[in-house]
């Protein structure tokens, strides 16, 4: 077998029904209230690495598969582009702002965050936030726009330390791709590998990849090289 080795910063696809763990209960719900019109801002939280991202790339994928527009944007990326540039995220039924931490420390992109706020509110639309903090946790300088987001509906993500969350979201995925792994390999997985669903997601990608063409029944020495990448990006 080829030598082994995983990059462990691709992107991944996602979808809602993948974060089907008891855990993520609240925060499907609160997608389910997103959807039905019930609340206009909602804010998610985590550690980096919990599926934040990933779980805002679904939220927007649901709606553009029932016909609404939507867009996920990093702040933190979004940083050094001209602030006009928050504008073109106005014509959006919803929007989905990542890392709105990045924001702290830079006062003329937090009004332009805040006009954005009231620009949705005024048309109807709606925002989604993300963050590794809770809202009263950030360290804002605009102390109205602290105000709208501590007033978001905020929820914050399971961390992955539930078996039942990992083994939900790696069998969903597997399942919506088509793939199918050796059992012995999920089950190490779950068990070794890493718990937080952004780097779960992304290891189980890198072994689905390496595994492409492999024979159907591996050798003990092949499943004792996956097993060893596995304990190398584990918890």
């Amino acid at each position: 077998m080829r030598q082994l080795q995983l990059n462990i910063e691709l992107q991944l696809d996602a979808r809602i029904s993948d974060f089907s763990g008891p855990s993520w209960g609240p925060v499907v719900d609160a997608v389910r209230q997103l959807h039905a019109g019930l609340m206009n801002r909602f804010y998610i939280y985590g550690a980096a690495g919990s599926g934040k991202s990933h779980l805002l790339s679904a939220i927007c994928d649901s709606y553009m598969e029932v016909g609404k527009s939507a867009i996920k944007v990093s702040l933190l990326e979004l940083l050094d582009a001209p602030i006009e540039a928050i504008t073109s995220l106005e014509k959006y039924d919803l929007v989905a702002l990542d890392d709105i931490e990045a924001i702290s420390g830079v006062p003329h992109w937090q009004r332009a965050v805040f006009h954005l706020i009231n620009y949705n509110n005024e048309e109807g639309g709606q925002l989604i936030f993300s963050s590794r903090f809770a809202p009263m946790e950030l360290k804002l300088e605009l102390p109205d726009l602290q105000s709208r987001l501590t007033q978001a509906v905020s929820v914050k993500v399971p961390n992955g330390s539930l078996y039942a969350d990992r083994q939900a979201l790696v069998h969903s995925v597997l399942a919506r791709r088509g793939v199918q792994l050796d059992q012995q390999i999920i089950d190490y997985l779950l068990l070794h590998g890493p718990h937080q669903a952004a780097r779960l997601l992304q290891t189980l990608e890198q072994l689905e990849t390496l595994l492409k063409g492999e024979r159907t029944r591996l050798s003990n020495m092949t499943l004792r090289q996956i097993f060893a990448l596995i304990d190398e990006y584990g918890q």
